[in-house]
């Protein structure tokens, strides 16, 4: 019998260790794959026409070098320097083309491995492995990150998060492993690579910091959540940690072991403090982060990028974007309502009912984050990163757009985490209670006085109650897990299917009244190119309208009308909305082209001689612009100069 008993615990210890850790990574891949299933059929939409099928340059090799140097932002016409990015775009075109199945492909294989090392590392950090597997769920599966994962020209949250993970998890690794150098070298090579694809890896050594302040840190023994942990490759017995977790314990890390790292050689973080693992370690990523920020706003700053504060006033930023950390907060909670392109007014100042409300919620967030960062260190940990790796998306630097989905892809993992330990501590709560009431004594006088065993069949019932809450908090447990994985499942899939096309897109993005006016323009583009011009030139005038409201001005819809218009042969009102588009871009070489066209038409033939003309100064390799003047030049008998510019536009073609 004491055979079959220790054999019996064997099986519990190992089998469902081994099991699960290779069951569970393949479980988590398939439901990412599934949930994302739907977009391979998808058209390109949104940037994908800047990014890919309208860019020449990912077409060809030949360009490849331009991803080291500053013709970069002049050939590729990106306003970052995100060679990744474009280098990942090089490799689709090279196999699928201009095929949106394979682009499409490369998003959803990228997002299922980050859902992967978002399981690992969450695993690797806590050691829960109940924990890592439902943050990975959440995080595969929340409605938030459609916006990321459907288009393919913000590929570069998608990668960034990648490379980010890929960081913290070798960081992570330099607790347990031999080779701290190959980890730490790996660690920085990592974060590089973050940083190349987008900007908002920046905030990792924040990262590193509460990671290493919080979890990592272990005031006494680390401990195994299995009793009796099997040794593992690499490690000698010696590195093995101490058993000292109970299946019913109900923290994550337990009380008597600190807030240690889960399964991990302790030793390290005992005898290398905060100071020196600052001078070792943290000088590495805060070198390669400066010197990012010195080549990306100094030597590498691209020409074409002029971003202002919104209403150019700090205090208005200040304002505004208090009120987007509490929408990106909202939104987390209740992704119901989605738009790949928000509407932001700016607030100017600060009585306003939406600013305060906002104010009043991160001062909610502030508050519990400090009474709980000495007792729920998780839970202060996920709120950190939330919040921590918003800061470069929060207009410190004046970015292009102040408000956007795949702006939430990395802090996503730390309001996953908050979710799935927020769920895991229903039961424990109860379970306490029901462990104490065994040593609990009455001590309340009860009337009538009670006979014999009276106290015990008290004890009893009040067990009985407890058990019973017991049951209770480990239904709504389940009930909360499961109904929100089944909806962030379901809606996520339903919001895939409003990616299909431009059109579909931005029919229903403008059904809200929260998207901006880049939804209406894009809009009307679809509705020219289908020949429906009416239906164009009123989404036009919508997105001047909201552009307007924002004191934004907005030259790509002043030229769009002017073409719609044009379409109409109303050659005045054509004429006035190229002239609005150039008083805001005066450099913008097709506006004078088509300015010229419609002046042609119009009867103005000295006038449109002249805007072309201008248009051939600001861009003189363009063949189009030499071809045109040309002909006019034939129109207004004028051989000679016709010729000339024919056989430029002929020399240019070629």
């Amino acid at each position: 019998m004491a055979t079959k008993n220790k054999t019996d615990n064997v099986m519990n210890q190992f089998f469902p260790i081994k099991t699960t850790r290779i069951f569970l990574p393949i479980v988590l891949s398939l439901i990412s794959f599934l949930v994302y299933l739907n977009t391979l059929h998808h058209q390109f939409v949104f940037d994908d026409f800047r990014v890919i099928t309208n860019n020449p340059y990912i077409k060809d090799w030949k360009y490849f070098p331009a991803l080291f140097n500053r013709d970069y932002f002049k050939i590729f016409g990106e306003l970052s320097y995100r060679p990744l990015v474009t280098l990942s775009y090089f490799i689709d075109y090279s196999i699928w083309h201009l095929n949106p199945f394979g682009f499409h492909l490369t998003n959803l294989l990228i997002h299922t491995g980050n859902a992967l090392l978002v399981y690992f590392f969450t695993f690797r950090i806590l050691h829960h492995l109940k924990l890592a597997a439902i943050t990975a769920l959440f995080f595969s599966v929340h409605p938030i990150l459609t916006e990321t994962v459907n288009s393919v020209g913000f590929r570069e949250d998608l990668l960034c998060a990648t490379f980010f993970l890929l960081a913290l998890f070798f960081y992570v690794k330099l607790y347990t492993s031999k080779y701290k150098k190959c980890c730490f070298a790996a660690s920085l090579l990592a974060y590089s690579f973050s940083l190349f694809s987008k900007e908002m890896a920046i905030s990792l050594p924040l990262i590193i910091f509460f990671l290493d302040r919080l979890l990592l840190q272990s005031k006494s023994v680390a401990f195994h959540p299995h009793l009796n942990p099997p040794p593992s490759r690499g490690r000698n017995s010696g590195n093995l940690p101490i058993p000292a977790h109970r299946k019913e314990s109900v923290h994550f890390s337990p009380a008597p072991c600190g807030r240690g790292l889960g399964g991990v050689n302790s030793e390290f973080a005992l005898k290398t403090d905060l100071k020196t693992r600052i001078l070792r370690y943290y000088s590495g990523y805060i070198v390669i982060g400066v010197g990012y920020m010195l080549h990306r706003l100094v030597f590498f700053k691209s020409t074409i990028e002029h971003v202002a504060y919104p209403g150019n006033s700090l205090t208005t930023n200040f304002l505004t974007m208090t009120k987007v950390i509490a929408s990106y907060v909202k939104l987390w909670f209740l992704p119901v309502i989605l738009n790949p392109d928000y509407h932001v007014t700016f607030e100017t100042t600060g009585i306003k009912l939406p600013f305060l409300l906002s104010v009043a919620l991160l001062i909610c967030v502030v508050v519990i984050t400090l009474r709980l960062c000495k007792k729920e260190k998780e839970i202060t940990f996920s709120i950190l990163w939330t919040f921590i790796t918003l800061i470069p998306v929060m207009n410190v630097i004046p970015i292009g757009n102040i408000m956007a989905e795949r702006y939430l892809y990395i802090p996503s993992l730390g309001f996953c985490l908050f979710l799935g330990i927020l769920i895991l501590r229903i039961p424990p709560h109860t379970l306490h209670l029901y462990r104490n009431i065994a040593t609990t004594k009455l001590t309340t006088p009860l009337s009538p006085p009670l006979q014999g065993g009276d106290e015990g069949e008290v004890k009893n019932l009040a067990k009985k109650r407890i058990f019973n809450r017991v049951i209770l908090y480990r239904f709504l447990a389940k009930f909360c897990f499961i109904g929100l994985f089944i909806f962030y499942f379901i809606f996520t899939i339903k919001q895939n299917r409003f990616w299909y096309d431009e059109q579909t897109l931005w029919s229903r993005t403008v059904s809200d009244t929260s998207c901006s006016f880049n939804a209406h323009n894009n809009l009307g583009k679809e509705y020219f190119q289908k020949g429906l011009v009416d239906k164009a030139i009123e989404e036009y005038t919508i997105a001047l309208s909201k552009a307007s409201e924002v004191q934004y001005k907005y030259p790509t819809a002043h030229y769009n009308l002017g073409v719609a218009y044009d379409e109409k042969s109303m050659y005045e009102a054509a004429i006035r909305e190229y002239k609005n588009a150039l008083h805001i871009d005066p450099k913008n070489s097709d506006t004078h082209n088509n300015l010229a066209i419609a002046l042609f038409k119009n009867g103005k033939v000295d006038l449109a001689i002249e805007e072309f003309r201008t248009a051939i100064t600001h861009d003189p390799d363009n063949p189009t612009y030499h071809d045109n003047l040309a002909k006019l030049y034939y129109r207004s008998n004028m051989p000679g100069e016709a010729k000339a510019e024919q056989e430029l536009a002929n020399r240019l073609k070629h």
